[in-house]
């Protein structure tokens, strides 16, 4: 709409203008010199805008129409620079532009390019004997009309024309040219395509424009009447202004496809050239019949007609052969594509099937045989709903309803179809409603047979829902099934039963996965063997199951179910001809309040498995309320704690070693703390505990090795000593156990480029006494490599002084019980002494743990303990903390000693 407004604004515009250029020029406004000012400006001005229009309108789109506005814009450019030239004379030299002039050459020259433009549309016939057969018709009408303009008007003024022979000649060019445009025009303009027809009409009439005021000029000229700022003026300025207004309609337009002609037309353009001919004719015949010669223009002119005619029915016949040969093989080409179209729906996968209106059977392909074993016209004449499965009919029926009353795309529905067998087919059918397609006139229904997708669909959902090891039921078919027991009315008392298998992994590491996998299949088999009917046992993933028990009588039933389980469990398994032990720990969770959800249950029975883990294993647990509280927090710890290690929420704190009679930093502990999102800063003793029966401590100690050792080498680049300062870690049970606690710790050491030397490894006593010689063969190679070893808080444990000398221990670290006894009784300092005395005659440091005052410091010290540490010295220190400690030390012969309000003698 907003577009349609601005082009009605532009052509009341045009209008306006032209009217006010034409009384400009009949009333002589301010003038004749004005007059004549704004007669040639006006129409230079209105050329050169036509050129930038139609300029800006090829601009916008391609190919042919690029090409035909482009040449528009050259003929309007070229006229203007023919009127240019015209007004030089007239308004810079101050004379009349002489006749003929090089202004005639801008004039003449926008002839043909005007021509060419309009013959480059894309409607024009794009075949060649089309393309000449349409120049044929044009030359043809504005032949005839150029001895019809000679007989009555042309010819008396060239006649009696005062100027030279070249000047007559040229002021007939004129209309001459403009005759074949106009003409050429008026052709074209019915072919021009919808979208296209206004441009085109707009660009014709701004061409008539043109040739009505070139033929009055050609008039004027030839009988020395013309002068510039003469009326029939507006004829050029209107003219161009016009084209002007449909290149920029054109330039608005949206560039759409292509249209091309093929050269048909309707049959009054068949007869048109002929009507103007036919009064060239009659013009002829009243010239010949009047005294006198018969004028050779007029008798050439006739003669140049035949011609054409001639060539034209030439032209014609050629065409029409060559429609002929388009219409033979258009109909070949027919009568294949219907047998090819007949082959397909004869051998198509799909049942193509023709019903009416009241869904009886109109035509049936070939394919029905094979698919539901029926001849191709044995159900032509029957009820489609007959073959319907009975549960799928009022469905299918539905939607055959749907597709006739409702127009829209095809509808597709799934339904089973009777074989002649009288067995059922899965088959989607899609519904396209024809019934107003008099050559199909009913329902087409393409039917598939979708059984192998059927088939594929259940395997894929008995895979979603089922383990594809155990061929159980998996996690979430037994979520599904905890849900629909929970909310069904019939299924009365329910519980849950979790079990873990107890020390699998032992089986995978030592007899391999496939062993493994074998043996969880052999479990569930016989989990299954101890249900009740209606039971079911789903394994959840790894070494875990679930039993879900429904309909119990009393809550004694499920207990009754985990003993069995249990026993059936004691016989060893028989796999791959070894005898396989294994056992279960199992949670039982029933309903307490009524409102638990399955994830609820699930989650109690789990708790309930923790806590039989906990209590030795290979047994069943009930899930208590009272009893779980500890149990879920440290379930929670432990699921913490996995995603603590990936989020690194772990941070290391240092605590340093004084040498008691130097007050030199010796060493630093590593001591690990974990900065829990929501419980805050944890100490070891909240989590190691977990870590360690969980199997994480492993990644953790590795990741405290690391760092450890990273900083401590950064520390000793830093704040260089003599010695240089060391960095002690604790190592678990756990890592001692594995084999690659060697390599783990001495990558530790060359990743941080620290010597192993200063390096001290912490072992408590109570990893001495797991398994003496494969612990004692790992501490001697590490102690082999360099590294030093260190025993903790000694005396606390079941060592004895055997240990000692089994195990190449360079370090005793005595416990802070023992230290914090001091000054309060003689049994502390009696066993203090012992333990110092018996390190000093086999060579190994001693360090007191827990120095808290100045006495302890000099009783230790007098006792002949080498180091301490403790809150009298430093509390544990973050990295930044512990880099301003040593920072702040004093560099001494003996090391960095802590400055002098640290120190103490004893």
């Amino acid at each position: 709409m907003a577009r349609n407004r601005r082009f009605l604004t532009v052509l009341i515009g045009w209008a306006g203008f032209s009217l006010f250029f034409a009384a400009w020029l009949q009333f002589q406004w301010g003038g004749g010199a004005v007059t004549q000012r704004f007669d040639n400006l006006g129409e230079t001005l209105a050329a050169l805008l036509a050129a930038a229009v139609c300029g800006i309108a090829a601009w916008r789109h391609q190919r042919r129409t690029r090409i035909a506005w482009a040449l528009i814009g050259a003929s309007a450019l070229s006229w203007g620079l023919g009127q240019a030239i015209w007004s030089y004379y007239e308004l810079v030299m101050g004379q009349q532009t002489p006749f003929p002039s090089f202004a005639d050459l801008g004039f003449l020259g926008a002839v043909p390019l005007a021509v060419a433009g309009v013959l480059f549309f894309p409607w024009v016939p794009s075949r060649a004997t089309s393309f000449l057969r349409t120049i044929l018709d044009a030359l043809l009408v504005a032949g005839s009309l150029f001895i019809i303009s000679w007989a009555t008007v042309l010819g008396t003024v060239y006649r009696t024309g005062s100027g030279s022979l070249v000047a007559q000649l040229i002021g007939l060019a004129y209309p001459a040219g403009d005759i074949v445009i106009g003409t050429i025009v008026l052709i074209l303009a019915s072919r021009a395509p919808k979208e296209n027809r206004l441009p085109f009409i707009l660009l014709a009439g701004g061409l008539v424009a043109n040739l009505l005021a070139d033929s009055a000029f050609a008039y004027l000229t030839t009988t020395n009447t013309y002068g510039s700022g003469s009326t029939t003026d507006t004829g050029w300025a209107a003219g161009y202004l016009l084209i002007a207004v449909a290149g920029f309609r054109a330039a608005t337009t949206r560039a759409g496809s292509a249209v091309t002609n093929d050269g048909t037309t309707g049959r009054i353009w068949l007869v048109l050239p002929y009507l103007p001919i036919a009064l060239a004719a009659i013009v002829a015949v009243f010239e010949e019949a009047l005294p006198g010669e018969l004028d050779p223009v007029v008798f050439w002119s006739v003669m140049v007609l035949i011609v054409g005619v001639v060539l034209r029915q030439y032209l014609m016949l050629t065409d029409n052969q060559s429609l002929n040969r388009r219409l033979e093989a258009n109909a070949s080409d027919l009568a294949k594509r219907e047998q090819h179209f007949h082959a397909l729906v004869q051998n198509s996968s799909d049942v193509i099937t023709l019903i009416d209106r009241h869904g009886a059977i109109q035509y049936q392909s070939a394919s029905v045989e094979r698919i539901l074993g029926y001849g191709e016209t044995e159900l032509v004449g029957k009820s489609f709903g007959e073959l319907v499965h009975p549960d799928d009919r009022t469905q299918a029926l539905r939607k055959i309803d749907e597709a006739i009353n409702i127009m829209g795309p095809p509808i597709a529905t799934e339904c089973r179809l009777r074989r002649v067998d009288d067995s059922y087919c899965p088959a989607e059918v899609t519904i396209t409603n024809l019934l107003e397609l008099p050559a199909v006139g009913g329902l087409v229904l393409n039917t598939r047979d979708v059984s192998e997708r059927k088939a594929l669909e259940e395997k894929l959902t008995h895979q979603a829902f089922h383990d594809s090891l155990t061929n159980l039921p998996n996690r979430a078919a037994f979520r599904i099934g905890l849900d629909h027991a929970l909310h069904g009315a019939s299924e009365g008392r329910i519980a849950v039963l979790f079990l873990d298998l107890d020390d699998f992994k032992a089986v995978n590491d030592t007899l391999g996965h496939d062993t493994g996998d074998r043996l969880l299949v052999a479990v569930g088999a016989r989990i299954a063997s101890t249900l009740r009917p209606g039971d079911t046992v789903a394994r959840l993933g790894g070494d875990e199951f679930a039993v879900l028990l429904k309909k119990m009588e009393d809550e004694q039933i499920a207990q009754r179910v985990a003993e069995r389980i249990t026993r059936q469990l004691v016989p060893p398994f028989a796999i791959d001809g070894k005898e396989i032990s294994i056992r279960a720990s199992i949670g039982i969770a029933g309903l307490v309040t009524g409102q638990e959800a399955a994830d609820d249950l699930i989650r109690n029975a789990d708790v309930a498995m923790y806590i039989a883990k906990s209590k030795g294993k290979a047994r069943f647990v009930q899930y208590e309320a009272s009893i779980a509280a500890a149990a879920i927090e440290r379930m929670e710890l432990e699921h913490d704690l996995r995603s603590a290690l990936q989020e690194k929420q772990f941070v290391l704190q240092y605590e340093p070693v004084i040498m008691l009679e130097s007050g030199a930093i010796h060493s630093v502990e590593a001591l690990v703390r974990w900065n829990h999102p929501r419980r805050g800063v944890l100490a070891p003793v909240d989590f190691i505990g977990v870590a360690e029966q969980s199997g994480l401590i492993v990644e953790l100690g590795r990741w405290v090795l690391q760092q450890a050792a990273r900083d401590a080498r950064r520390w000793q680049v830093h704040y260089p000593s003599v010695p240089a300062m060391n960095i002690s870690v604790n190592l678990s049970g756990r890592q001692l156990e594995r084999p690659e606690l060697i390599k783990e710790v001495v990558d530790a050491v060359d990743a941080a480029g620290l010597d192993p030397q200063s390096l001290i490894l912490e072992l408590t006593e109570s990893v001495l006494l797991a398994d003496t010689e494969p612990v004692a063969r790992t501490l001697q190679e590490l102690r082999s490599l360099g590294f030093r070893l260190a025993l903790d808080d000694f005396g606390t444990g079941f060592s004895s002084l055997g240990h000692l000398r089994d195990f190449p221990v360079d370090i005793l670290k005595m416990d802070a019980s023992f230290v914090a006894g001091i000054g309060r009784g003689m049994a502390d300092g009696a066993i203090l002494r012992s333990i110092i005395g018996l390190a000093n005659s086999l060579g190994l440091m001693t360090i007191a743990e827990g120095i808290e005052r100045q006495e302890q410091l000099a009783a230790l010290n007098a006792m002949g303990c080498n180091a301490g540490q403790g809150f009298y010295f430093s509390k544990p220190l973050d990295y930044e903390g512990m880099d301003a400690l040593l920072a702040s030390c004093i560099q001494s012969g003996t090391g960095r000693q802590l400055p002098p309000a640290w120190r103490m003698t004893a």
